[in-house]
């Protein structure tokens, strides 16, 4: 079911807009561009650059998972309907991290997902304190991924519906004055940008 947005939502979206990262900005476009366009070892430039803004370097993650990983997103193709997070959750599963355990790494799987299709939200710790949604952290790795699937398409639906909601295209529309290199962006990666912005800025506390 979807939500409008509460009053400190929007204050919190409203004061990320002058808080954006234009130098992250370039990167994602960047990133964009090469996967897109795929000009001749594109996959080169784009690899460790993917890596390094999405922090995947910094996460106890083995070569090995990072070489699957992607394999998997050079060879995505997303058509905008489906589950494209199930199989791609399971794969990588298989792959223990540095010290051996196993995990899902939900919020790189959402990375890889959403650079393929702007309409489908990242979810990463700003994410989750923007909504008040986790992964479930117990029960079975299937368990796990079901939970974190739902909450996700809790999320997109509500991007979606907020893309109508007038006081959130007030401020997109903003973001998009202050930072029209984003003028194609969709409006799901849009709202992430300021999510992110209001996050590592720690707009929340501001706006209480």
């Amino acid at each position: 079911m979807t939500q409008c947005p509460n009053v400190h939502q929007l204050e919190i979206l409203d004061l990320a807009v002058d808080c954006i990262d234009r130098k992250g900005l370039a990167i994602y476009l960047r990133l964009r561009d090469l996967l897109r366009g795929k000009p001749d070892g594109y996959q080169g430039e784009f690899r460790p650059l993917f890596a390094r803004y999405y922090g995947l370097n910094s996460a106890g993650l083995t070569e090995a998972f990072k070489d699957r990983y992607f394999k998997i997103l050079f060879g995505l193709e997303c058509d905008g309907s489906g589950d494209p997070y199930t199989d791609i959750l399971q794969d990588l599963y298989q792959f223990p991290r540095r010290k051996g355990d196993h995990s899902l790494q939900c919020s790189f799987v959402s990375k890889l997902v959403a650079i393929h299709d702007e309409n489908r939200p990242i979810f990463d710790r700003h994410v989750s304190d923007f909504f008040g949604l986790g992964p479930p952290s117990a029960g079975s790795p299937i368990f796990r991924i079901a939970g974190f699937i739902s909450n996700l398409e809790a999320i997109r639906a509500n991007y979606m519906a907020w893309g109508e909601n007038e006081k959130i295209r007030g401020i997109l529309g903003r973001l998009l004055r202050q930072c029209p290199e984003l003028e194609d962006c969709a409006v799901p990666q849009l709202i992430d940008f300021l999510i992110w912005a209001a996050g590592n800025k720690r707009l929340g506390s501001r706006a209480q």
